[in-house]
């Protein structure tokens, strides 16, 4: 929650959109019920801003049919069954990517040394 919350504060004090991208197959890892906890919590902290969030499934169904049962409304899935898992996606009113879009690695800066927040805020200045 820690780096949602600085990417939302950043974002809400320069008046930007942000997406919540969640770490990369994060859907068989901490689960999309987490995510959606994240979420939430974010929503709630963050109440006047309107939150985009997508979950990482990779490659596998079984993980992006779990996200989308659990209300997941924006995943990321690149599996050979992509058609399929669109199509209920679109049955749920949810969304599927393929590709993983641009975004910034806070834990990866974390682990650096970096300053997050001046990162968060250099990033959400250069993103068109």
């Amino acid at each position: 929650m820690a780096h949602a919350r600085l990417a939302l504060q950043a974002a809400s004090e320069i008046g930007r959109p942000v997406l919540l991208l969640s770490a990369p197959y994060a859907a068989g890892t901490v689960g999309p019920g987490w995510f959606q906890a994240v979420i939430a919590e974010a929503a709630t902290e963050f109440n006047d801003m309107e939150i985009e969030a997508m979950l990482d499934c990779g490659d596998r169904a079984g993980y992006a049919l779990a996200a989308l049962r659990q209300g997941i409304t924006h995943i990321r899935f690149e599996g050979k069954t992509k058609d399929k898992v669109t199509d209920i996606a679109n049955q749920l009113g949810a969304q599927v990517s393929t590709a993983r879009p641009d975004s910034l690695d806070l834990y990866a800066l974390e682990i650096q040394g970096e300053s997050l927040d001046k990162a968060c805020r250099d990033w959400l200045l250069e993103v068109d």
